[in-house]
């Protein structure tokens, strides 16, 4: 019967320590995952050139319309797609965040309320992406995350 028991408490802590260590390596490779973004790029400018340049070289299409676009970030409507009021803006290529920045940049204070070093000429403060570009890294990498970016019609990312 003492066999049973001890049976019974050695099973018990050996699930016990089972369930701690997946929840351990769990929350550990949640929080190792959570890292991963783009920790290397910091231009937005520089983002867009190396999507235009590298990875769309060879695939010039806008990716809500399928309209084509050139090299020089022209968009040609010859899919249908008919501008609606913003002609010039139609016929530009511009880099769509997938997640909007309002919606990531929301989580920075910089965002939200400003910083000291977020004035302008004038001695007026800023806030908005402007000032998390300016004064947070972590937002310029957010930003400038190539696989949060993809090619649209002007027109459409102004919707």
């Amino acid at each position: 019967m003492t066999f049973m028991i001890v049976k019974e408490l050695i099973l018990k802590r050996l699930v016990s320590f089972i369930v701690s260590l997946a929840l351990i390596l769990i929350i550990g490779g949640l929080a190792w995952a959570d890292d991963r973004g783009n920790t290397t790029l910091q231009s937005f400018n520089k983002a867009k050139r190396i999507l235009l340049r590298q990875v769309y070289q060879d695939h010039h299409t806008t990716f809500y319309c399928q309209c084509p676009f050139t090299k020089e970030e022209k968009v040609l409507h010859s899919n249908g797609y008919v501008p609606k009021k913003k002609w010039k803006r139609a016929h530009r290529l511009e880099w769509e965040h997938i997640v909007p920045a309002h919606a990531f940049g929301q989580s920075f204070e910089e965002w939200r309320e400003g910083h000291p070093n977020c004035v302008n000429q004038k001695g007026k403060p800023f806030k908005g992406g402007n000032c998390a570009q300016k004064v947070n890294i972590k937002f310029r990498y957010m930003q400038a995350d190539m696989y949060n970016l993809v090619p649209a019609v002007g027109e459409i990312n102004s919707l």
